[in-house]
């Protein structure tokens, strides 16, 4: 490792903005190179949940980063580019070459490490024709629901609906289906179903909310606390989740549940699809280009020696969810120890 070299970090969301911001702050210059016009990746679209409190969704912190990483003059950003090829002499780290996504020009970047933080890409309902997205009128995801609540725009969503409204969260779609290689838990969608639940049942206390589950995976101090709000707001939680959705006579979706053991059908204004995570577009390329790995379900793999971190490659560090699946906090988690085994490195040069 070369430490008149910058570190160059693969994405410019949570992960690659948090090792920057660590890296950055014990004065090791980081180099971002982020495919998309803009810095805060998936996060950046996501809605602050809170009620009359905070409810630890942690969306904020990229805004925080953002302006930390923007200020530092340590921390150069590349808009726009993503990563061509990496230049070695012998087992160091001598450049990466970066190619414009626009034009597809090419250029050489110095660099002394690469850190992978490329994200993941949300489950796309649409390849599963039953749940009638993109084809029924009502049916959204969680992301796009984030999107409206954070820029105003939910009103338009629901304007068609006389209240009070109904609407229902399906968790794990895209997630623990092992019909489409994703037999794993994204491990974020249910807390942030239930805080957006609470948030929803906060601003519009008339609305008839509803959640159906698989198995409630909610981890952290918080936990209880969602769970319990989520009941004495009486938003219903229900395990098992509906298959098929349909569009009733009257124009609302109709589901059936099973209730007593029965079929019963019931019907919503609006159904919210809580997508899991897949692995970024263009994981394959990105792992060819540094030596790393992809697990079964396409994931940088974890299966070396050491920590997740720390790939097998040498100069190489992973960070974030194109490791595994997980929210923003276990997501900042990660970025920490991936800063703190690139210190660790360069403090022994």
């Amino acid at each position: 490792m070369n430490k008149n070299r910058p570190i160059v970090i693969l994405g410019g969301g949570v992960a690659g903005l948090a090792v920057a911001d660590a890296l950055a702050e014990n004065g090791l210059p980081c180099m971002i190179v982020e495919r998309e016009t803009a810095l805060g990746g998936r996060v950046k679209n996501w809605a602050c949940t809170a009620t009359d409190r905070c409810l630890g969704c942690y969306c904020c912190k990229v805004d925080d980063l953002i302006q930390s990483v923007r200020s530092s003059d340590m921390v150069s950003v590349q808009l726009g580019w993503e990563v061509a090829r990496l230049v070695r002499d012998g087992s160091k780290i001598e450049s990466v070459g970066i190619r414009s996504v626009q034009t597809g020009e090419e250029k050489v970047a110095d660099a002394c490490a690469v850190v992978a933080a490329v994200g993941f890409e949300p489950y796309n309902p649409s390849e599963k024709g039953f749940w009638g997205y993109k084809r029924l009128d009502g049916v959204a995801t969680l992301v796009e629901l984030n999107e409206w609540v954070q820029s105003g725009n939910l009103r338009s969503f629901v304007s068609d609906v006389n209240q009070p409204l109904r609407i229902a969260f399906f968790q794990c779609v895209g997630s623990r289906d092992r019909s489409i290689g994703a037999n794993y838990c994204s491990e974020y969608c249910c807390s942030a179903s239930l805080r957006m639940a609470l948030h929803l049942r906060y601003s519009y206390p008339q609305w008839d909310i509803s959640l159906f589950y698989i198995d409630l995976q909610i981890a952290g101090k918080m936990a209880g606390a969602l769970l319990k709000d989520a009941r004495s707001q009486g938003i219903h939680l229900i395990q098992g989740v509906p298959g098929e959705i349909i569009q009733a006579d009257d124009g609302r979706l109709s589901i059936v549940n099973v209730k007593n053991g029965l079929n019963a059908r019931e019907e919503f204004d609006k159904i919210i699809l809580s997508t899991g995570q897949r692995p970024a577009r263009g994981m394959n390329s990105v792992a060819e280009i540094l030596g790393l790995k992809l697990n079964e379900f396409g994931f940088i793999s974890q299966s070396h020696a050491g920590s997740q971190e720390h790939a097998p490659a040498p100069g190489v560090y992973v960070a974030g969810t194109c490791a595994e699946p997980g929210n923003i906090q276990k997501t900042l988690l990660s970025a920490g120890r991936a800063a703190a085994l690139i210190l660790a490195d360069y403090s022994n040069l």
